[in-house]
């Protein structure tokens, strides 16, 4: 239940972020550079894709403090990241907001979580 609301409140800050800001994608941007997507003509910060990468990688390692899930969790979303550089979708900037909004999103999904559902969260770890 946590992943879910936890990327539900990712989704939701990204898009809040995305239409006040509403920063040009740099494939509309600059349409003659050789980008490998065409331009979308939406909004570019913060990245979507980034931020949703990262708060899965994030509620991940706060659910399983494994470093053979934490580890491969933040290798993928870093990759998720370089990739909306790559297709042109994104500024770097885009990506690291992106990731700092899917980390803090998920951390207050997490406390929120431990608030909302307290008993089930006592009870889970008295059993570990």
């Amino acid at each position: 239940m946590e992943t879910f609301i936890n990327l539900g409140v990712s989704v939701l800050a990204t898009n809040l972020i995305k239409i006040t800001v509403n920063r040009t994608r740099p494939a509309d941007r600059y349409p003659d550079e050789i980008f490998v997507n065409s331009p979308t003509h939406n909004q570019s910060f913060p990245s979507g894709h980034t931020s949703l990468a990262f708060a899965t990688a994030t509620t991940l390692s706060m659910q399983y403090h494994k470093w053979y899930i934490t580890v491969p969790a933040y290798a993928w979303a870093a990759s998720v990241g370089y990739s909306r550089m790559y297709l042109g979708k994104h500024y770097p900037t885009d990506v690291l907001a992106g990731a700092a909004v899917g980390i803090g999103t998920a951390y207050v999904g997490h406390w929120f979580n431990q608030k909302l559902f307290k008993k089930h969260y006592l009870t889970s770890q008295s059993h570990d």
